[in-house]
């Protein structure tokens, strides 16, 4: 039976209605539903993308807070580093600083060295300081009349600052003379019983007249000290913290006949 043309026209116009509402063909309805899912898929991946990411920060994140190390020092922060980190730096340099004073303490066998001024000093670079003349005057050593008007400098001297120098350390010697602080290396140790001899060489002058030596019984707490620089040499001289730094030429005496020689045969 044959299908009257007006109804297949009424059908396909049919098509297009659902429920009294238009509809869109089935092609464009595939393509549409096509689109909105590539849609929704590149809007899942870009969710995805951000969740993985974001992941991955936190991750990291964690990862150095936990270990610090591994970031090459890049991220490291004090707080993260390990409880018993510090400490055991801090017990491996007292360890290190008993050591030093241990080996100094040994140095010195003929006098009982005080421990406390010898880890106060192993820090302290400058040996001496200018003093009260009044002070110095009154002190052990008991100055001339001449001395105290020949320009000789009045100093407080430190000995545990250079008793608790080995070679390789650093010191400072202030020489009012020249109004100068030089600034020596220590290149030698000496040990003869209870006096200790230090040399070495002053890094502030381009010069052969460069050095400086001190020697000291820590019994007699007596120490002297000669320092030689390009604007002159410098005696020192100090006991019980002390004493002077004088021109070496000043402090240099002819004997009565003009003469600075010994005499081999000596008198019988």
């Amino acid at each position: 039976m044959s299908v009257p043309s007006s109804f297949r026209n009424s059908t396909d116009r049919s098509v297009h209605y659902l429920s009294g509402r238009p509809t869109r063909p089935a092609g464009q309805i595939r393509q549409s539903i096509a689109r909105a899912t590539m849609r929704v898929q590149r809007n899942q991946a870009l969710i995805m993308g951000l969740v993985l990411t974001g992941a991955a920060t936190v991750g990291l994140l964690l990862h150095f807070r936990m270990d610090p190390s591994s970031a090459n020092g890049s991220l490291q922060d004090a707080s993260y580093a390990p409880s018993g980190a510090a400490s055991e730096q801090s017990g491996a340099s007292a360890s290190h600083r008993d050591d030093d004073i241990q080996r100094l303490v040994s140095r010195r066998s003929t006098f009982s060295l005080d421990r406390t001024q010898l880890q106060a000093a192993l820090s302290k670079k400058a040996i001496l300081q200018l003093a009260d003349p009044d002070k110095v005057i009154a002190g052990s050593l008991r100055p001339s009349a001449k001395q105290i008007s020949d320009g000789r400098q009045f100093i407080a001297y430190d000995p545990y600052a250079i008793e608790s120098k080995s070679v390789g350390d650093d010191i400072e010697v202030y020489l009012p003379n020249i109004g100068l602080t030089a600034h020596g290396v220590i290149d030698n140790v000496e040990v003869n019983g209870d006096i200790i001899r230090w040399s070495g060489r002053f890094e502030d002058f381009n010069s052969t007249q460069s050095s400086f030596s001190i020697s000291q019984t820590m019994i007699d707490e007596y120490a002297l000290g000669v320092f030689e620089t390009p604007m002159g040499t410098f005696n020192l001289e100090a006991k019980n913290g002390l004493g002077w730094i004088v021109d070496q030429g000043t402090d240099f005496h002819l004997p009565a006949d003009g003469k600075d020689y010994v005499d081999s045969k000596g008198k019988r």
